[in-house]
């Protein structure tokens, strides 16, 4: 897995990590069950149990070990819009309005 973080979002990101680690979390509540989800990005103070360090060009992200099957092998995360993310593959836009949360 691969994921490239443009410019702008690194930036925006950077400013708002605060010492934190960023996570990109697969939410499945409400969803009706575990292979419905979204993704979102999560700010946390530090990994859960399965979750794995993806290098990027930017910042270390976190995911989830037993959710990365639900994820392209390229990934790109940009901005998209004041306060949301674009995540997004070759392929397709997988969540074009993911927020931002501190689960610290």
């Amino acid at each position: 897995m691969k994921i490239y973080i443009k410019e702008q979002a690194a930036s925006r990101l950077a400013g708002k990590l605060g010492g934190g680690r960023l996570k990109l979390h697969y939410d499945t509540e409400g969803c009706g069950c575990g292979v419905n989800g979204v993704p979102v990005l999560w700010i946390v103070s530090e990994p859960a149990d399965g979750d794995v360090e993806i290098g990027t060009n930017a910042m270390p992200v976190l995911v989830e070990k037993s959710h990365i099957v639900f994820y392209a092998d390229e990934l790109i995360i940009d901005v998209s819009g004041a306060h949301q993310y674009r995540l997004s593959s070759p392929q397709e836009i997988l969540n074009g309005w993911m927020n931002l949360v501190r689960k610290e």
